[in-house]
């Protein structure tokens, strides 16, 4: 950072940090976010061939079947190994080499079905939950031996999927597929869902649960659309928020006065603003100072 090309509004912000860290005498330690223990997030526990697909529920992982319609074969659920340029996705699988996959052929539009986890955290309170998931549109194409035998797969469309976070079977945070019309065939979307819990929650105490949903809409007559893939599942308690403000992966001074531009109102990006929340109140605030301080000197 050089301080004499720094805008006269920046400069006047860092005056004030600099004062606020002379009168501050110590900080104490922000908790960061504590990855929550998930089986199989990245469904590397059951190896399938170069390329090539699987039918079976992967490790670790349950059924979510509300309407019936699993049977193994045009309706399944199973493994899918993805390389890099190869039919399924342009870039692969987002981590490792294996993805998930809910495969709905054979009763299009009959109700949605997928996969869930419970695990063995509970919800609590006064804190922050982000659940974070990779969900792909695959491409339409044909494998290579053995999985040639199954011919060509007319892909194209996608049926629409749900990221939801549980607590004793009760939906708390969900993404209703919000990024189906911005993930192109052959592509990935990362789906973020975050949720605060106060001092109170009438689902505190019983067991967390991930559930990853094929809705099983059509997406138009020609290309209904039959799979949805899922990969590196992450949960985390905490605030995820680290300090970088400006998103330059460093933590700095500069992060310290554009912190205080956003409370004085001299910038009003939300980008910005969503990131100065260090305590994910839902807004920037003067509480968020002393979690910033604590980013600053560590």
């Amino acid at each position: 950072m050089t301080l004499h090309r720094l805008r006269p509004r920046t400069l006047v912000s860092l005056l004030i940090v600099f004062g606020i860290l002379a009168a501050s005498r110590r900080t104490e330690a922000f908790p960061p976010p504590v990855p929550l223990v998930i089986t199989n997030p990245g469904f590397e526990a059951n190896p399938v061939a170069t390329n090539c697909f699987q039918g079976f529920i992967p490790s670790g992982w349950t059924l979510y079947d509300p309407n019936g319609i699993y049977d193994g074969a045009v309706d399944a659920v199973g493994g899918l190994n993805t390389q890099p340029g190869g039919p399924h996705f342009i870039n692969g699988a987002p981590e490792g080499e294996h993805v998930a996959l809910v495969f709905l052929q054979g009763d299009i539009g009959g109700g949605p079905m997928g996969l869930m986890q419970a695990l063995s955290d509970v919800l609590e309170t006064n804190t922050h939950y982000t659940l974070t998931v990779q969900v792909g549109n695959i491409a339409s194409g044909q494998g290579p031996p053995p999985c040639d035998v199954f011919g060509f797969f007319d892909l194209d469309g996608f049926p629409g999927y749900q990221v939801q976070l549980l607590a004793g079977g009760m939906i708390i945070a969900q993404d209703n597929n919000s990024l189906a019309d911005t993930i192109d065939e052959g592509e990935w979307g990362l789906v973020t869902i975050q949720i605060s819990i106060g001092e109170s929650h009438p689902q505190a105490g019983l067991p967390l649960e991930i559930r990853l949903i094929n809705l099983n809409m059509i997406d138009s007559p020609v290309d209904p659309g039959f799979e949805v893939d899922f990969d590196d599942v992450r949960l985390q308690q905490g605030c995820p928020a680290d300090g970088d403000i400006d998103a330059d992966e460093d933590i700095d001074l500069d992060d310290a006065a554009l912190f205080v531009d956003v409370l004085l109102e001299l910038e009003m990006d939300p980008l910005y603003a969503d990131r100065a929340d260090m305590d994910c109140s839902g807004y920037a605030d003067a509480a968020d100072l002393r979690p910033l301080l604590t980013a600053l000197v560590n």
